[in-house]
């Protein structure tokens, strides 16, 4: 798979070179209560695995890079299942690029080219409610709210929503339509 870039990042298909620095990733205490719904503490071995394991299943995933300095950022991915036509979602990135608008970027491009090329009817995710500033991107990308699980456990014996969210193809191509999309490959 070829790399791609916007107009800030450059989107590089995974190798078994970039498990150190997802392992970096997925183990920082900022980043762990926004992706994992366990006790937050360092992971080893079996995150590797569940790792190289997920990189193997996305149908499109890649590891961020900054384009200027071509940093480590995060990653994105996009897993299909064929028969529905439907997309799910994900993306993490490392804190330092919090608030800067590599997130929306990212997945601004992501859903563009799984809509484009994959002939998605649907891309879906989750997110937990208290992670306002991914809810934010969602909703600016035009994923809508479809809804809540409410109560899952969390760490610490806390309880919180899981919001669920999607954007249809239809809608897609409406906003995608009235705006201009940059295509870097």
């Amino acid at each position: 798979m070829a790399s791609y870039s916007t107009e800030r990042l450059i989107l590089c298909p995974y190798t078994e070179a970039d498990l150190d620095d997802l392992m970096i990733l997925w183990n920082d205490p900022l980043v762990q209560p926004l992706v994992i719904d366990d006790e937050i503490a360092p992971c080893g071995s079996e995150l590797k695995d569940a790792l190289r394991s997920s990189m193997e299943r996305a149908a499109f995933g890649v590891v961020i890079r900054l384009k200027t300095t071509g940093e480590f950022m995060g990653q994105v991915m996009v897993t299909v299942d064929p028969t529905m036509r439907e997309g799910t979602f994900g993306i993490c990135l490392l804190p330092k690029f919090w608030g800067k608008g590599y997130g929306t970027e990212a997945t601004r491009y992501m859903v563009d080219y799984s809509f484009r090329w994959f002939g998605l009817q649907k891309m879906s995710l989750s997110v937990w409610a208290s992670n306002a500033r991914a809810r934010a991107v969602y909703k600016k990308i035009g994923f809508k709210i479809e809804g809540r699980k409410r109560g899952t456990v969390r760490w610490f014996k806390q309880r919180e929503y899981i919001i669920f969210m999607g954007i249809l193809y239809e809608e897609w191509a409406a906003r995608e339509s009235r705006s201009r999309v940059h295509w870097y490959a």
